[in-house]
């Protein structure tokens, strides 16, 4: 992981979040908001993103969670966590990701319905192709067009870092 990174802002962090919100009991979006907040006071860091990019990814997931059935809405914009998702946080110690959200049947469907592909590791398969293509027409690690702290910015590194392996005999 480089200095720069902001694990605050993956998406298992920011499942672990809500569902670890919604186990305290009923969780809105501005709480989760406020809970976010509050860990990188906590950690004196500042997002790299700001804060309606947060607060979209953050009801993205909620959502996201809502679907698979592992927290349902108890009104005026809360959710609490359902007996799913509380068996889900007493089995699962490790992280939740999306692509474990596919265990669950009305996530699968959701995602088969909507044409989606099943959520992968790597969303960002330009930035990192790109950089795949750059290593191979020669282009320096510095040489990186993307905004530092970005996402495109580390796919764009991984995946020159991959040319480079591939290149290793």
């Amino acid at each position: 992981m480089f200095q720069d990174d902001f694990p605050l802002l993956g998406t298992p962090s920011l499942l672990a979040l809500i569902l670890h919100g919604a186990e305290a009991g009923p969780v809105t979006l501005d709480d989760c908001a406020d809970h976010l907040d509050a860990l990188f006071r906590a950690a004196n860091e500042r997002p790299a993103l700001p804060s309606d990019a947060i607060r979209d990814r953050l009801a993205r997931h909620i959502r996201q969670l809502e679907i698979a059935r592992l927290v349902e809405p108890v009104g005026d914009g809360a959710y609490r966590l359902t007996d799913r998702g509380s068996e889900t946080m007493r089995h699962r110690t490790g992280r939740i990701d999306l692509p474990d959200l596919m265990s669950y049947p009305e996530y699968a469907a959701h995602i088969r319905e909507s044409g989606a592909r099943p959520p992968a590791a790597d969303a960002r398969g330009a930035s990192y192709d790109e950089g795949y293509e750059a290593r191979r027409a020669g282009r320096r690690f510095t040489e990186n067009p993307y905004t530092v702290n970005s996402v495109d910015h580390l796919c764009w590194e991984n995946g020159w870092m991959e040319a480079l392996d591939d290149e290793q005999p």
